[in-house]
């Protein structure tokens, strides 16, 4: 008699730690009339030591719920404006670099040459390849040798150059 009603607390305890519970429900019934599955209630009305497992079920989850902070222990109230009232507070400019847009295609044209520059030593230090990249940029560079040549070369650089300063300068809105 002791197996089976040890078995039969032990199937109670699994199926009443799979339920999730209010403490409304909870209060409204405490015997698990309307939310007990009917495997546990079968167990509860053929068995004593069922009962008293559903009673103390009962008191220590209405004593954890009670425990808990809030009117009726509901789930903590959320507050959609926590996070703007935290940025808002904090000290400083909130974005951006404080650079005019000029000054910050200037910065950022300064690191694209030297990050070519780096690109062009580390390819030059590849040595299985150097030969066949130091072919290609005679190649390229070849056309240039001329004095009509470089000067045409010399012209498209200056261009470049006239058209990034004219496209930053002619910026409407603020780089943040």
């Amino acid at each position: 008699m002791t197996v089976r009603a040890t078995s039969a607390l032990d199937r109670l305890d699994s199926i009443l730690a799979e339920l999730e519970l209010s403490s409304d429900d909870l209060r409204r019934d405490p015997h698990g009339d309307g939310w007990l599955p009917a495997e546990a209630r079968a167990l509860v009305q053929a068995d004593p030591s069922c009962r008293a497992a559903l009673r103390e079920f009962v008191e220590g989850e209405l004593e954890l719920w009670g425990a808990l902070p809030g009117p009726a222990a509901a789930a903590p109230p959320v507050d959609p404006f926590f996070t703007a009232r935290v940025v808002s507070s904090l000290p400083g400019p909130r974005s951006g670099t404080g650079l005019t847009p000029r000054r910050r295609a200037l910065l950022l044209g300064l690191f694209h040459g030297v990050a070519g520059l780096l690109a062009y030593v580390v390819l030059t230090m590849v040595p299985e390849s150097t030969t066949r990249w130091a072919e290609q940029a005679h190649s390229v560079l070849s056309w240039g040798s001329e004095l009509g040549s470089s000067l045409w070369l010399l012209a498209t650089a200056l261009g470049a150059c006239a058209l990034a300063l004219l496209v930053v300068g002619r910026t409407h809105t603020p780089a943040a």
